[in-house]
């Protein structure tokens, strides 16, 4: 059981996991044999809209004070690589590795996890209007803990807070305060230097915990990651332009000719080619050598003007031999 874990970040590298990021999902109520594993590409939208709009009426109505969702992300390592493989195979996540059979699903390749505010903005526009807030790990626990208490409880503990040195307080912090406490989601955002065990335990917790409907545990994508998607961003789009162009030209032809022989005829490759150099780069290639050679040739000529090696002051008399 203590190696679950580990065995399943060895199979999501033999599938490619170097470059995508996991996800582990766990939902209150559900209880399955074995949690479904996915490797198919999944994206974030589509994780965060099966997760958040899972629960039912009376699901909601019961954890109305409670939390619908909480998200782990794991920051990059100091290499830029994804860091949530790096510590479930280091053995830095034990409660993980138990709590890792009673997942609801497993998602090996999970795009567009590019950091917490842009997971933070898809939580908000897919939850249906629920408050997304990103925090650190103690404002975790702080919320947890507050959650646990009884709404009589928590409500005179607010106000002996607002009475007393809370007056103090920045207007930020207040603002800061009221935004966790009415929160439905939270991003919790977790990096290499803070403590292994304490991350640990923290997910754990929220697992365990009766006012959390759904865990997410997850990883920023690496930097390798984020360079390789930037790139096929811009082959696409490249692509859609000379789709665009060449469809564009096609249909000028039509209008013209009025051959509809022409759309066989007017079809060319789609893609993307790359050349060694344009014509006018190769023409002032042909300019420089010509001139280069010119000038060797005008110097090379130039110094085989010879004159004479000795002058004299008094020239010799005319007709007299020297």
């Amino acid at each position: 059981m203590k190696l679950l874990l580990s065995a399943v970040v060895t199979a999501a590298l033999s599938i490619g996991l170097t470059t995508a990021a996991p996800a582990i999902v766990w939902k209150a109520g559900s209880s399955p044999a074995s949690p479904s594993h996915i490797s198919e590409r999944t994206d974030t939208s589509s994780l965060l809209a099966s997760t958040l709009n899972n629960n039912d009426d009376s699901s909601a109505l019961s954890n109305k004070s409670g939390l619908s969702a909480v998200i782990f992300l794991v920051g990059r390592d100091a290499d830029g690589s994804e860091g949530l493989v790096s510590m479930a195979s280091s053995g830095k996540l034990p409660g993980v590795q138990e709590k890792h059979a009673h997942a609801d699903s497993i998602h090996y390749h999970v795009d567009g996890v590019e950091s917490s505010r842009t997971v933070a903005k898809d939580a908000a526009r897919l939850s249906g209007g629920m408050n997304v807030v990103e925090v650190a790990l103690e404002e975790f626990h702080r919320k947890l803990a507050s959650l646990a208490q009884s709404e009589q409880e928590e409500e005179v503990v607010d106000a002996a807070a607002v009475e007393g040195g809370n007056k103090k307080a920045k207007k930020a912090e207040q603002k800061r305060r009221r935004a966790i406490s009415e929160a439905d989601v939270l991003i919790v955002s977790v990096t290499d230097k803070d403590n292994a065990a304490a991350i640990d335990s923290s997910i754990v917790k929220a697992i365990d915990s009766k006012v959390v409907q759904n865990v997410i545990l997850s990883s920023i994508r690496s930097t390798d990651e984020v360079k390789r998607s930037r790139r096929m961003a811009v082959v696409d789009k490249m692509n859609k332009s000379a789709r665009s162009a060449s469809a564009g030209r096609r249909r000028r032809l039509d209008e013209e000719n009025g051959d509809e022989n022409n759309n066989d005829n007017g079809q060319q490759e789609e893609g993307v080619y790359y050349v060694n150099m344009t014509p006018n780069i190769f023409a002032g290639l042909l300019f420089f050598f010509m001139f280069v050679f010119v000038t060797h040739l005008g110097l090379s000529c130039m110094n085989m003007i010879e004159g004479q090696d000795v002058y004299v002051k008094k020239m010799p008399a005319i007709g007299r031999e020297v």
